[in-house]
């Protein structure tokens, strides 16, 4: 399928390596106005030769561009978020969705195998009680997003795909604002739908990179740790009369290397259905809106 990159800054030229090792995908061009031989985006519209975009242009050019994009039959493949503003979020899902043109959006966790794995046997040690996790590294940042369209979108597709369910954001409890008065640390306490509560920890100023969700629960503990030496630790607690003991059910270190080239593969399989992941992407959309309130609230 003849395809189109959109934006050709730090992911867009990632993205490239892994659409160039793709055998469904054909790269043509790029369309960057950075680059002197970029692709004219008019042209890119007007082409019935090309039935795909790549979009990796910063986040306020989604909206308008995607929109141009499916309008003249092309399946979009767009980087998180996909908009700000959940009710272009909603315009642009159904817009596919009436076309019968896939749209999807690059939430490249829920392709993780360890992540996949721990969704299969999240009922191993009982009942969910409470949900740690955290995402922190040092940068990437940007003019105009905070550390939750930046990586916190992560943790909040991760979690609602593993638990199948909806996030609510009930209280920002800590946030740290830089002079552009974008948030760049913060802890978040939700609760699912299935009434899991729990604590989400983002940050763009930590030293050290992580990624890590916790899940406690009746009989033990789940861990997804992706930069750990497991990726997945399963812990059960067997109860003594004068204690308890922790018995080892998993501890493995999937792949973690080759997401990139799994979430090509479910673009793939997405176009080839005509319809794209729109559950997880209006589900993410919705824990924005829901995190502005809580800030518009707080002021």
């Amino acid at each position: 399928m003849k395809c189109v990159l959109i934006g050709y800054g730090y992911w867009g030229k990632i993205v490239k390596q892994y659409i160039e090792k793709n055998n469904f995908f054909e790269l043509i061009g790029i369309c960057d106005p950075m680059l002197e031989d970029s692709l004219d985006f008019d042209n890119i519209l007007r082409n019935k030769n090309i039935e795909c975009a790549f979009v990796c242009s910063p986040v306020d050019t989604h909206y308008l561009t995607v929109k141009k994009l499916l309008e003249h039959n092309k399946h979009v493949f767009c980087e998180k978020p996909l908009c700000k503003d959940f009710k272009e979020t909603k315009e642009l899902l159904n817009l596919s969705e009436t076309k019968k043109i896939c749209l999807y959006t690059d939430y490249i966790y829920t392709v993780s195998s360890s992540i996949n794995f721990i969704k299969k046997n999240i009922n191993l040690v009982g009942k969910i009680l409470y949900c740690e996790a955290s995402i922190k590294q040092f940068g990437n940042f940007y003019q105009n997003d905070d550390v939750f369209e930046v990586i916190g979108v992560h943790m909040f597709s991760a979690i609602s795909y593993i638990l199948n369910t909806e996030i609510k954001i009930k209280n920002i409890l800590f946030e740290k604002k830089n002079i552009n008065n974008l948030i760049e640390v913060a802890s978040i306490e939700f609760e699912t739908l299935n009434n899991v509560k729990g604590i989400i920890n983002c940050s763009l100023l930590n030293e050290v990179k992580e990624r890590k969700i916790k899940f406690i629960c009746e009989e033990g503990t789940i861990i997804f740790d992706m930069l750990g030496e497991k990726t997945v630790h399963i812990e059960k607690y067997n109860v003594l009369k004068d204690g308890y003991t922790k018995e080892i059910l998993i501890s493995k270190k999937y792949d973690e290397i080759n997401n990139i080239k799994r979430v090509l593969e479910d673009y793939e399989r997405h176009i080839k259905n005509k319809k794209g992941n729109n559950k997880i992407t209006s589900t993410v959309s919705k824990v924005l809106k829901d995190i502005k309130g809580k800030i518009y609230e707080n002021k």
